[in-house]
Protein backbone atom coordinates (compact mmCIF):
# COMPACT_ATOMS: atom_id res chain seq x y z
CA UNK A 1 0.00 0.00 0.00
CA UNK A 2 1.12 3.38 -1.09
CA UNK A 3 1.61 6.38 1.80
CA UNK A 4 2.58 9.72 1.03
CA UNK A 5 6.30 10.99 3.12
CA UNK A 6 4.03 13.80 4.37
CA UNK A 7 1.09 11.38 6.15
CA UNK A 8 0.91 10.41 9.36
CA UNK A 9 -0.70 7.57 10.92
CA UNK A 10 -3.62 7.77 13.98
CA UNK A 11 -4.04 4.04 14.97
CA UNK A 12 -7.29 3.28 16.07
CA UNK A 13 -8.13 0.04 18.29
CA UNK A 14 -10.53 -1.37 20.69
CA UNK A 15 -14.37 -3.46 20.59
CA UNK A 16 -16.02 -0.53 19.70
CA UNK A 17 -13.71 0.66 16.96
CA UNK A 18 -15.81 -0.04 13.88
CA UNK A 19 -19.10 1.08 15.41
CA UNK A 20 -17.19 4.57 16.36
CA UNK A 21 -15.63 5.16 13.09
CA UNK A 22 -18.77 4.25 11.40
CA UNK A 23 -20.78 7.39 12.80
CA UNK A 24 -17.66 10.02 12.31
CA UNK A 25 -16.73 9.32 8.90
CA UNK A 26 -18.26 9.00 5.45
CA UNK A 27 -17.93 5.81 4.05
CA UNK A 28 -19.04 1.95 4.80
CA UNK A 29 -16.04 0.81 6.77
CA UNK A 30 -17.42 -2.46 6.31
CA UNK A 31 -17.14 -2.56 2.59
CA UNK A 32 -13.06 -1.91 2.95
CA UNK A 33 -11.13 -5.09 1.49
CA UNK A 34 -8.47 -6.64 2.68
CA UNK A 35 -5.26 -4.42 1.72
CA UNK A 36 -7.35 -2.05 0.45
CA UNK A 37 -7.18 1.74 1.10
CA UNK A 38 -10.61 3.24 1.44
CA UNK A 39 -10.82 7.45 1.18
CA UNK A 40 -12.81 8.80 3.99
CA UNK A 41 -13.61 12.32 5.52
CA UNK A 42 -14.74 13.73 8.59
CA UNK A 43 -16.49 16.74 8.43
CA UNK A 44 -17.82 19.26 11.04
CA UNK A 45 -21.67 19.87 11.86
CA UNK A 46 -21.98 22.17 8.58
CA UNK A 47 -20.74 19.49 6.30
CA UNK A 48 -17.53 21.25 5.97
CA UNK A 49 -14.13 18.47 5.74
CA UNK A 50 -11.77 18.56 8.67
CA UNK A 51 -9.82 15.99 7.04
CA UNK A 52 -9.66 13.33 4.36
CA UNK A 53 -8.46 10.10 5.22
CA UNK A 54 -7.40 6.39 3.77
CA UNK A 55 -8.40 4.03 5.94
CA UNK A 56 -6.64 0.76 6.04
CA UNK A 57 -9.21 -2.10 8.00
CA UNK A 58 -6.53 -4.42 10.16
CA UNK A 59 -9.69 -5.72 11.61
CA UNK A 60 -13.16 -4.65 13.09
CA UNK A 61 -11.43 -3.77 15.94
CA UNK A 62 -7.75 -2.02 14.51
CA UNK A 63 -7.67 0.47 11.98
CA UNK A 64 -5.34 2.82 10.41
CA UNK A 65 -6.26 6.52 9.64
CA UNK A 66 -4.02 8.28 6.86
CA UNK A 67 -3.87 11.91 7.18
CA UNK A 68 -2.14 14.64 5.84
CA UNK A 69 0.99 15.52 9.05
CA UNK A 70 -0.03 19.19 8.89
CA UNK A 71 -3.40 18.53 10.21
CA UNK A 72 -2.95 14.85 12.31
CA UNK A 73 -3.74 16.65 15.56
CA UNK A 74 -6.62 18.31 14.45
CA UNK A 75 -8.12 15.27 12.96
CA UNK A 76 -7.37 13.21 16.20
CA UNK A 77 -8.54 15.57 18.68
CA UNK A 78 -12.03 15.84 16.50
CA UNK A 79 -12.44 12.02 17.02
CA UNK A 80 -11.54 11.87 20.95
CA UNK A 81 -14.54 14.53 21.03
CA UNK A 82 -16.79 11.65 20.01
CA UNK A 83 -14.93 8.84 21.45
CA UNK A 84 -16.45 9.23 25.08
CA UNK A 85 -19.00 6.80 24.87
CA UNK A 86 -16.99 3.71 22.60
CA UNK A 87 -14.67 1.51 24.10
CA UNK A 88 -11.61 2.14 21.66
CA UNK A 89 -8.12 3.73 22.16
CA UNK A 90 -6.50 6.26 19.77
CA UNK A 91 -2.54 7.05 19.39
CA UNK A 92 -0.92 8.94 16.43
CA UNK A 93 1.84 7.14 15.60
CA UNK A 94 5.69 7.91 15.42
CA UNK A 95 6.75 5.79 12.77
CA UNK A 96 4.90 4.21 9.60
CA UNK A 97 4.33 0.55 9.33
CA UNK A 98 6.75 -1.65 7.37
CA UNK A 99 4.05 -2.73 4.87
CA UNK A 100 3.59 0.40 3.60
CA UNK A 101 5.31 2.00 0.59
CA UNK A 102 6.61 5.52 1.19
CA UNK A 103 5.83 7.88 -1.41
CA UNK A 104 7.31 11.58 -2.11
CA UNK A 105 5.24 13.89 -1.25
CA UNK A 106 5.92 15.87 -4.48
CA UNK A 107 4.89 12.82 -6.61
CA UNK A 108 2.12 11.48 -4.29
CA UNK A 109 0.39 14.94 -4.59
CA UNK A 110 0.88 15.29 -8.22
CA UNK A 111 -0.87 12.00 -8.94
CA UNK A 112 -4.27 13.08 -6.49
CA UNK A 113 -4.23 16.62 -8.58
CA UNK A 114 -3.96 14.72 -11.91
CA UNK A 115 -6.88 12.17 -10.35
CA UNK A 116 -9.23 15.18 -9.62
CA UNK A 117 -8.40 14.14 -5.82
CA UNK A 118 -8.15 17.39 -3.36
CA UNK A 119 -5.69 16.77 -0.36
CA UNK A 120 -7.24 18.68 2.92
CA UNK A 121 -4.46 20.23 4.51
CA UNK A 122 -4.02 22.99 7.09
CA UNK A 123 -4.76 25.76 4.80
CA UNK A 124 -7.89 24.09 3.39
CA UNK A 125 -9.79 22.01 6.58
CA UNK A 126 -13.47 23.22 7.11
CA UNK A 127 -13.72 25.38 3.72
CA UNK A 128 -14.87 23.15 1.38
CA UNK A 129 -18.10 20.59 1.69
CA UNK A 130 -17.70 17.31 -0.29
CA UNK A 131 -19.90 18.06 -3.15
CA UNK A 132 -17.62 21.62 -3.61
CA UNK A 133 -14.24 18.72 -4.62
CA UNK A 134 -16.38 16.14 -6.09
CA UNK A 135 -15.98 13.78 -3.38
CA UNK A 136 -19.20 12.53 -4.12
CA UNK A 137 -18.58 10.69 -7.48
CA UNK A 138 -14.93 9.28 -5.92
CA UNK A 139 -16.80 6.74 -3.66
CA UNK A 140 -15.73 8.77 -0.78
CA UNK A 141 -19.21 9.11 0.25
CA UNK A 142 -21.46 6.42 0.88
CA UNK A 143 -25.38 7.64 1.11
CA UNK A 144 -26.41 4.61 1.98
CA UNK A 145 -24.34 3.68 5.27
CA UNK A 146 -26.93 5.94 7.35
CA UNK A 147 -25.95 8.67 9.98
CA UNK A 148 -22.50 10.10 10.32
CA UNK A 149 -21.46 13.88 11.21
CA UNK A 150 -22.41 16.42 9.16
CA UNK A 151 -24.30 14.06 7.03
CA UNK A 152 -27.80 15.85 6.75
CA UNK A 153 -26.35 19.04 5.63
CA UNK A 154 -24.38 16.68 2.77
CA UNK A 155 -27.19 14.50 1.54
CA UNK A 156 -29.47 17.29 1.52
CA UNK A 157 -26.89 19.07 -0.78
CA UNK A 158 -26.97 15.74 -3.06
CA UNK A 159 -30.62 15.06 -3.69
CA UNK A 160 -31.82 19.03 -3.40
CA UNK A 161 -29.29 21.27 -4.52
CA UNK A 162 -28.54 21.96 -8.47
CA UNK A 163 -24.76 22.26 -7.97
CA UNK A 164 -23.80 25.11 -9.86
CA UNK A 165 -19.59 24.58 -9.31
CA UNK A 166 -16.71 22.51 -9.93
CA UNK A 167 -13.14 21.45 -9.94
CA UNK A 168 -10.57 22.24 -12.30
CA UNK A 169 -7.33 20.11 -13.00
CA UNK A 170 -4.76 23.46 -14.01
CA UNK A 171 -1.13 23.55 -15.40
CA UNK A 172 -0.02 27.26 -14.99
CA UNK A 173 3.33 28.99 -13.53
CA UNK A 174 0.89 31.49 -11.89
CA UNK A 175 -0.16 29.24 -9.49
CA UNK A 176 3.16 28.76 -7.59
CA UNK A 177 3.16 32.31 -6.02
CA UNK A 178 -0.28 31.72 -4.35
CA UNK A 179 -1.31 29.44 -1.74
CA UNK A 180 -4.18 26.39 -1.19
CA UNK A 181 -6.89 28.12 0.38
CA UNK A 182 -6.24 31.63 -1.44
CA UNK A 183 -9.08 33.44 -3.28
CA UNK A 184 -9.06 33.70 -7.06
CA UNK A 185 -10.64 36.65 -8.80
CA UNK A 186 -12.22 37.79 -12.05
CA UNK A 187 -11.14 40.54 -13.89
CA UNK A 188 -13.62 42.71 -11.30
CA UNK A 189 -11.70 41.30 -8.30
CA UNK A 190 -14.71 39.36 -7.47
CA UNK A 191 -14.10 36.21 -5.77
CA UNK A 192 -14.53 33.35 -8.61
CA UNK A 193 -13.90 30.56 -6.39
CA UNK A 194 -10.31 29.45 -4.33
CA UNK A 195 -7.55 27.12 -4.79
CA UNK A 196 -7.85 23.80 -3.23
CA UNK A 197 -4.67 21.91 -3.76
CA UNK A 198 -1.41 22.43 -5.40
CA UNK A 199 1.89 21.36 -6.21
CA UNK A 200 4.22 23.15 -8.59
CA UNK A 201 2.93 24.49 -11.42
CA UNK A 202 -0.20 21.53 -10.98
CA UNK A 203 -3.37 22.76 -9.30
CA UNK A 204 -6.92 22.22 -8.76
CA UNK A 205 -9.05 25.22 -8.07
CA UNK A 206 -12.59 25.51 -7.36
CA UNK A 207 -15.18 27.52 -9.43
CA UNK A 208 -18.27 28.31 -7.23
CA UNK A 209 -20.16 29.14 -10.73
CA UNK A 210 -18.74 27.34 -13.63
CA UNK A 211 -22.44 29.23 -15.75
CA UNK A 212 -20.05 32.44 -15.51
CA UNK A 213 -16.45 31.29 -15.81
CA UNK A 214 -14.20 33.96 -17.22
CA UNK A 215 -10.31 34.62 -17.24
CA UNK A 216 -8.79 34.09 -13.79
CA UNK A 217 -6.81 36.48 -11.18
CA UNK A 218 -4.59 36.91 -8.37
CA UNK A 219 -5.57 38.94 -5.64
CA UNK A 220 -3.07 41.56 -6.81
CA UNK A 221 -4.79 42.00 -10.21
CA UNK A 222 -2.31 39.49 -12.04
CA UNK A 223 -4.30 37.13 -15.01
CA UNK A 224 -3.49 33.96 -14.91
CA UNK A 225 -1.08 32.11 -17.54
CA UNK A 226 -3.25 28.26 -18.23
CA UNK A 227 -1.14 25.78 -19.99
CA UNK A 228 -3.93 23.30 -19.29
CA UNK A 229 -7.32 23.63 -17.58
CA UNK A 230 -9.87 20.89 -17.31
CA UNK A 231 -13.18 20.50 -15.21
CA UNK A 232 -12.78 17.14 -13.45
Amino acid sequence: MDISSSHKIIRIQGKDSLEFLQGQLSNDLKLIKEGDLQKNVICNLKGRIIALFWVNKIDDENFHLLVDSSIAEKALETLEKFKVFYKSEMILLEDKPKNFNILRTEDWRANCIRDGLCEITSFTTETFTPHDLGYQNLEIINFDKGCFTGQEVIARMHYRAKLKSGLYVISSTSIESINEGDDIYDKNQKVLGKVASKIGQLGLIFIKNIGKLEDIYDEKGNKFGLDNFKLV
